[in-house]
């Protein structure tokens, strides 16, 4: 028993012995068989380099640098170069002393360049691959009928069309074609698409398991299903569009094909997660999980999808279609979102992750009818309509309106003029402007009357005197708008009536009862204005501009003023308050920023001045007030 334990072990040593030597073999002496064979096999010229035997994955052999010529009508390009080829002999072929081969492997060798393979559309007839798998499907009916299976492995497969590659191509690509006993091609596949004309790409694996099989009329059938692992949206835009076009997020679909080459029906699901604009952080949630059908006709280079509802008989709130043309080529694509009664709080939220101006914390209801598209050749478009909607602002308040229009073209989003409702009865027109590529944003208020504290509506940014108004109305009409990375700006033009505000430096507020503003930019003008501080009743002007030296410019003209209420009405500039251990050690206090930031000039006219029953005339004077420091002068 132990010797034949013994000769068992020296039989096993020297067949691995064998198998470890047999690559190491020249077997160029079979070139011309094995040549034969392959051009046999592929239909095709073949060139080899060095043969080798293959004892470990075969019996067969294993050749180097091998060149597999095409049709002279598909280019000048070989049908496919491989560094390494494994080519396993079938077992009855070894009886028959014909050879035969029942796989051939085409993979990396020593240097690790990949096995490419060019797929070419001919110019007047199908593709390059067409002959080679209906010799597969007629083997697979003669029950293999000599034909080898073909295996593919971390290759690169091309797309030519004619003369001309296509920028799209295959990359890591796995590779099973084999016919079965049925007469049907069985095809297995993944690799990951890439285009040549992008330098870095993350674009998620593509499989694919499925039949082929000969049509009655002539057309063959397909039978296959498609999987697409998780893969960034801006790859999938980047794959077809060329560019990253700013929408950032993933998703994952399958799919089954079914039908002949030119009419293939596909049914599947896609889910889409983390939607948002490239430089804003995505929405929480798992994403949307969306059910579609549709039609392929690879013949054509012709795919069209849409969404189907999760009842039949009512349709979902979002529809989605989608449809390439000539995806090998020059792809042309376009997507459509049909919306019906989709609930507005849902779509806002989906725009502010788009980087859409809405401020936080308003909530929007309502419903929104209509569509939206994206077209690589004409970008973005639609309309929609927002109807029976209502905003409750973070503040307190609430407007409404019942029909709003949004039109989405050349870039912009624009809000058609619409009238809203505020919940004290008040009413105002709203019209709006945005640019999708964030560059640009305007907004325009207009009313007949409305209180100043319900102009938080547009809370782009503070609203130049009207955030410092405490009660009060005004009408007319207010803007904003901002381009790029610039400060906002806001203009307007509107009648101020009974509004109070409250100025640094004056001891009691100063009531306006009528005024005329004007804002445009950095500059501010009140014109005439009629008012009272206190006791002391006034008309003027006063205008604000930021780029002058003097900024502020104010013109007054009094009917009657008491001397004294001079000096009340300006008691907290001419009075500060210091502690005993200031006043003792004759420290110094420091200036409010109020006083210390006041730079104005003053016109005064005042027709009768009265210092307690001593009539003392009219009186006109030019006062500087720079900082703590007041200096009167032109006193007549």
């Amino acid at each position: 028993m132990k010797r034949l334990w013994r000769w068992l072990l020296i039989g096993s040593l020297g067949v691995v012995a064998i198998g470890v030597a047999a690559p190491k073999v020249s077997a160029n002496r079979f070139r011309p068989r094995i040549q034969a064979e392959l051009e046999t096999a592929l239909n095709r010229p073949v060139h080899l380099g060095a043969v080798h035997l293959n004892l470990f994955t075969g019996p067969g052999f294993t050749v180097e640098d091998v060149l597999i010529d095409d049709d002279p009508a598909a280019g000048i390009e070989p049908f496919a170069h491989v560094e390494s080829l494994q080519a396993r002999i079938r077992w009855s072929s070894l009886f028959t002393g014909n050879l035969a081969f029942s796989s051939l492997r085409l993979s990396a060798g020593e240097r690790g360049d990949a096995p490419s393979v060019n797929v070419v559309k001919l110019p007047a007839g199908p593709w390059n691959i067409q002959p080679l798998l209906d010799r597969h499907a007629q083997a697979g009916a003669a029950h293999h009928g000599g034909v080898p299976d073909i295996q593919i492995r971390g290759g690169r497969i091309n797309f030519k069309f004619g003369d001309t590659k296509s920028v799209f191509y295959i990359s890591d690509a796995d590779v099973d074609v084999y016919p079965n006993e049925n007469g049907d091609v069985v095809i297995r596949f993944s690799g990951a698409p890439a285009r040549t004309d992008q330098a870095s790409q993350n674009f998620g694996e593509l499989t694919a398991r499925g039949l082929l099989q000969s049509g009655s009329n002539g057309e063959n059938l397909l039978s296959m299903g498609v999987h697409l692992d998780r893969t960034a949206i801006s790859e999938l835009t980047r794959l077809f569009h060329g560019s990253d076009i700013g929408v950032h997020g993933y998703v994952f679909a399958g799919a089954k094909l079914d039908g002949p080459l030119s009419r293939l029906v596909i049914t599947g699901d896609l889910n889409i997660s983390d939607v948002h604009r490239w430089d804003l952080m995505p929405a929480p949630g798992e994403g949307w999980t969306l059910n579609y059908r549709g039609l392929l006709n690879l013949t054509g280079h012709h795919l069209e999808l849409a969404t189907l509802a999760a009842t039949p008989a009512q349709p979902d709130p979002v529809a989605v279609e989608f449809h390439l043309d000539d995806y090998l080529a020059a792809p042309k694509w376009s997507g459509n979102l049909q919306f019906r009664d989709l609930p507005a709080a849902s779509l806002v939220e989906t725009a502010r992750h788009f980087g859409a101006p809405f401020p936080p914390g308003v909530q929007v209801e309502g419903t929104v009818e209509g569509a939206v598209g994206y077209s690589s050749q004409s970008g973005v478009g639609g309309q929609l309509t927002l109807a029976n909607a209502s905003v409750k602002f973070p503040e307190g308040g609430s407007a409404h309106f019942d029909s709003a229009q949004v039109q989405i073209s050349h870039g912009k989003v624009v809000l058609a003029p619409s009238d809203i409702e505020m919940e004290d009865g008040q009413s105002a027109q709203i019209e709006g402007e945005y640019a999708l590529d964030n560059s640009a944003s305007a907004f325009r208020m207009s009313t007949q009357k409305l209180a100043v504290g319900a102009a938080h509506l547009l809370d782009a940014a503070p609203i130049p005197l009207l955030e410092q108004l405490h009660q009060g109305s005004w009408k007319g009409w207010i803007s904003f708008e901002k381009t790029a990375e610039n400060p906002g700006v806001w203009s307007g033009q509107y009648e101020l009536q009974n509004a109070v505000i409250e100025i640094p430096g004056l001891a009691l507020p100063v009531r306006f009862a009528s005024a005329t503003v004007q804002m445009n930019g950095d500059g501010l003008q009140l014109t005439r204005m009629r008012g009272r501080a206190g006791t002391v009743k006034f008309e003027g002007d006063y205008r604000y501009d930021a780029s002058a030296v003097r900024p502020n410019r104010l013109r007054l003209t009094i009917g009657e003023l008491q001397v004294a209420d001079i000096e009340s009405t300006l008691l907290p500039a001419l009075s500060r308050n210091a502690g005993f251990l200031a006043r003792a050690f004759r420290r110094d206090q420091p200036l409010p920023k109020w006083l210390e930031e006041r730079n104005a000039d003053v016109s005064l006219q005042i027709a009768d001045l009265i210092n307690g029953d001593l009539a003392l005339g009219d009186l006109t004077a030019h006062a500087a007030w720079r900082g703590p420091s007041i200096t009167v002068s032109d006193i007549d």
